[in-house]
């Protein structure tokens, strides 16, 4: 079975080469790989060019259309059975796609709706852990509530199921691998890997860091979703805290203010709001880190 596997980058020669090779030291050698290159100015062509296998194939998008638009376009280029994507920065364990596989054939017998989505974890560079524990089967709820981790480098998705919700929403400049998985998760069932078999990139070039290109997303999930009010005050608590961190204080706070308004019980967003009154972004940044540090430290000892 062919997996094609489907690699956005624009200006990151520095880190590719390691997702690539992670794609190539795959157990599960029957699938290919299409870089698909937002108009880098760097040595990304080059680069790809220099990898002998045909496998490994290289596409240029020089319009500023984004990475939903350059996945969507990627997988159009392709045509394998299943569909994966791996971001520049990421890496892949080499047992990723065999296990992924594995799990959706082991899977196919059971009662209800095809099962199409297999996703794992997630961890840091240095082991830690980024996810827990996912779920399997019906999970259209369980996505709703942001209880399903949907990073789109864990997702191994049959591809006649990607092109029938319509792919990437590329309206969306974030949230758009949960967007998917909210309309994949209506139609077919999810099988959960939980082994940790990608390690997040650290390369701080991350779009989801701009405040900005988070609160336009949730304005589109706005108009076509209707979510649990937790799902809500957890988008707006990260729109407000994502602002703050980039010493947007004004921008951040009212967010903050909403996502309180509709879970009281979050404790991210409160300390989020009580620190990022009138002061420097450098205290904020301070004081949020001390509550992560608390936060880790409760979760060490539960385990």
């Amino acid at each position: 079975m062919t997996v094609s596997v489907v690699l956005p980058t624009c200006e990151r020669a520095e880190v590719l080469d390691g997702a690539i090779e992670s794609v190539l030291a795959q157990t599960h050698e029957d699938w290919e790989l299409v870089v698909v290159d937002g108009g880098s100015d760097d040595r990304t062509p080059e680069l790809v060019a220099g990898y002998d296998d045909p496998r490994v194939r290289y596409r240029r998008q020089d319009d500023s259309s984004g990475v939903s638009a350059a996945r969507n376009r990627g997988v159009a280029a392709s045509d394998g059975e299943f569909v994966a994507f791996v971001d520049s920065d990421d890496r892949w364990h080499p047992e990723k796609l065999e296990w992924q596989l594995a799990a959706l054939r082991e899977a196919e017998g059971e009662e209800g709706k095809d099962a199409a989505v297999a996703y794992c974890g997630m961890e840091k560079a240095h082991g830690e852990p980024l996810t827990r524990d996912g779920e399997s089967g019906d999970v259209r709820e369980a996505v709703r509530r942001m209880d399903v981790p949907t990073y789109t480098s864990t997702l191994l998705v049959r591809r006649d199921a990607f092109e029938s919700v319509g792919g990437f929403d590329e309206r969306l400049p974030c949230f758009e691998d949960w967007e998917l998985c909210l309309r994949l998760s209506r139609e077919y069932r999810f099988v959960a890997v939980d082994d940790a078999l990608v390690v997040k990139g650290e390369s701080g070039d991350n779009i989801s860091a701009d405040g900005d290109n988070l609160a336009e997303a949730v304005s589109v999930l706005a108009e076509e979703y209707e979510l649990p009010a937790a799902t809500w005050a957890q988008l707006l608590a990260d729109v407000g805290r994502t602002y703050c961190e980039s010493g947007r204080l004004d921008a951040g706070r009212p967010y903050l203010r909403q996502a309180l308004r509709l879970d009281p019980t979050r404790y991210h967003a409160a300390a989020a709001l009580l620190f990022s009154a009138p002061g420097s972004p450098r205290a904020f940044d301070a004081a949020m880190e001390a509550v992560y540090a608390v936060e880790r430290r409760a979760e060490a000892v539960g385990e």
